[in-house]
């Protein structure tokens, strides 16, 4: 081979492996997969010598396509391929097809109307692990040479690093449609266990006090309360909605903060926050439940209490994470006739629901109440 030969080789097989990389870097930095997609195409098309590129993308029940991206072609393409020619060969028999006259070949059945000659075609499927998602395609017209080994070689690399988008923005978007339809369905729980439940106590409470033509001031004073326990509730659901979001971007302990700071400028109560001093990263659905059973445990102490300190201590140990709400009030009074006590389920629940366990330690000789909640962690949180 002639040195001029070798260096053009040389040359070549570093342009390649450079658009490779550059892929690779775009797909880091979460570039949008309808424009990588295309990027590949491109690339795939430029660096074989191809007249003609293609990526065929399966959607998710392989019913038909999801996605069709082209380049070469003066026209766009106007819908999708019928599935039935050379072009679904390489997805559905999962493996290279590379032809040196696609003319010749059985399955062969035309192109459409204003779509370029292609002689010479190489497809390959876009497999991740054993499931295939569609295939790439590139060809040249008539008399413009054959496709080698290292063509497909360069072909199956784009091809991997399509399947590897693919799969993960398909990962990401059902993994957040999932956190969407559990968070719709804990609010909606949460919202008729409890809200549902007061509004529904007002009404038996008023109806009964009007047949016994009890006074009017009377009446007016539980409903008054009732109506005020339900909206503090539906304000905790709906700002839990939130607050799992928040915890992912702001931190456990910020939110923590803020809920103190609040609570001690709005009740008069003074509120101290204790925290270790390297906090580990937790799930979002354990620092959801201590935001929930926080802002419960608060609420009853400036409600129900007569405190004048309430203390909120953050732990953990190797293998389990605590929150412990603290007052130095009167005590739960829970010989009294008020009623189901709904803040304390409503805490039970939300400790239940991230796999943990509460506590109440309550002493009603004004030396006040301790609230517990304690969580596993798993081996990867308590390695942190």
């Amino acid at each position: 081979m002639k040195a001029r030969d070798s260096d053009n080789l040389c040359g070549k097989e570093l342009k390649r492996l450079a658009s490779v990389v550059e892929t690779s870097c775009a797909l880091a930095e979460n570039v949008d997969l309808d424009s990588l997609l295309q990027r590949i195409v491109d690339s795939a098309a430029e660096l074989t010598g191809a007249k003609l590129g293609g990526l065929l993308v399966l959607n998710q029940e392989n019913t038909g396509y999801e996605y069709f991206k082209v380049t070469g072609c003066s026209n766009e393409p106007d819908g999708f391929p019928t599935g039935n020619g050379i072009l679904s060969m390489p997805y559905k028999e999962g493996i290279p097809l590379k032809l040196d006259d696609i003319r010749e070949h059985s399955q062969a059945v035309g192109t459409p109307p204003g779509h370029p000659e292609i002689q010479a075609f190489i497809g390959v499927p876009l497999r991740i692990r054993d499931k295939v998602l569609g295939s790439l395609f590139v060809g040249k017209g008539p008399g413009k040479g054959v496709f080698f080994d290292e063509d497909e070689n360069l072909l199956m690399a784009f091809a991997a690093q399509a399947a590897l988008t693919i799969e993960n923005t398909r990962l990401y978007e059902r993994a957040e449609e999932l956190a969407r339809l559990q968070e719709r369905k804990r609010i909606a729980e949460s919202l008729h266990e409890t809200v549902v439940q007061y509004l529904f106590s007002i009404e038996l409470e008023a109806s009964r006090r009007l047949g016994q033509r009890e006074p009017c001031w009377r009446k007016s004073l539980t409903i008054q309360h009732l109506a005020e326990r339900a909206s503090d509730e539906l304000r905790s659901a709906i700002f839990a909605l939130s607050s799992t979001l928040s915890a992912n971007k702001k931190g456990l302990s910020v939110l923590l903060k803020d809920l103190m700071q609040e609570f001690e400028e709005t009740s008069g109560i003074q509120a101290s926050l204790l925290l270790p001093p390297n906090l580990i990263e937790t799930s979002p659905t354990i620092n959801e439940a201590i935001y929930r059973i926080v802002i419960e445990a608060l609420s009853n102490v400036k409600k129900h209490s007569h405190a004048s300190v309430v203390v909120v201590t953050l732990s953990y140990d190797k293998s389990f994470l605590s929150i412990a709400i603290q007052d130095n009030g009167r005590g739960l009074n829970f010989r009294k006739k008020a009623g189901p006590h709904f803040g304390l389920l409503t805490m039970k629940q939300a400790a239940n629901n991230a796999g943990g366990e509460i506590a109440i330690i309550n002493n009603e000789d004004d030396t006040g109440t301790v609230i517990r909640a304690t969580f596993p962690l798993n081996k990867e949180e308590s390695e942190k």
